[in-house]
């Protein structure tokens, strides 16, 4: 056996050793060669940008929201009166409402009308105590009730915010 594979050694020398000079084969391109590869790289660098530029624009266009929802949190942490409190959180539903409505539909609302408003353009409602408390707070005193009422109130009023439609 040993002197067979030492045949077979010489064999397979001797033909490489016959073999004239390989000729390795050419470099492969890996670039895109046809005009439709640039196109379809053109479609994807445009439609990129076109996202980009709309959720830019939504960004900005959504400002109004971020602010309100910042104005809201200074009043849970500023520890206001309660007819303070809701004064400041009827004055930031309103800002938001002038900014998403039309202001001779928004700017004379007060009262029942005014959380009519807000139910309508909301997929919720305020509650019945969230209500009373928007639209009498400024002379209700002060209680236990109240504070967790007014919590509830300004989370809903953030939610109100974000979908408000």
């Amino acid at each position: 056996m040993p002197q067979d594979s030492l045949q077979f050694l010489k064999d397979s020398t001797q033909l490489a050793s016959e073999v004239l000079d390989f000729i390795p084969p050419e470099k492969v391109d890996l670039s895109p060669t046809g005009p439709g590869w640039y196109i379809l790289g053109g479609i994807a660098v445009l439609l990129v940008l076109i996202v980009s530029i709309r959720e830019y624009n939504r960004y900005l266009n959504s400002t109004y929201k971020r602010v309100a929802n910042k104005d809201l949190d200074k009043i849970i942490n500023q520890k206001l009166s309660l007819q303070e409190s809701v004064f400041q959180v009827n004055t930031t539903l309103k800002r938001v409402a002038l900014t998403s409505y039309d202001r001779d539909q928004v700017a004379h609302l007060s009262g029942e009308e005014w959380v009519t408003f807000l139910n309508k353009h909301w997929k919720n409602n305020f509650s019945d105590k969230e209500s009373d408390l928007l639209i009498n707070g400024a002379y209700m005193k002060p209680s236990a009730d109240h504070d967790e009422t007014l919590t509830q109130l300004i989370q809903s009023s953030k939610k109100w915010i974000k979908s408000h439609v």
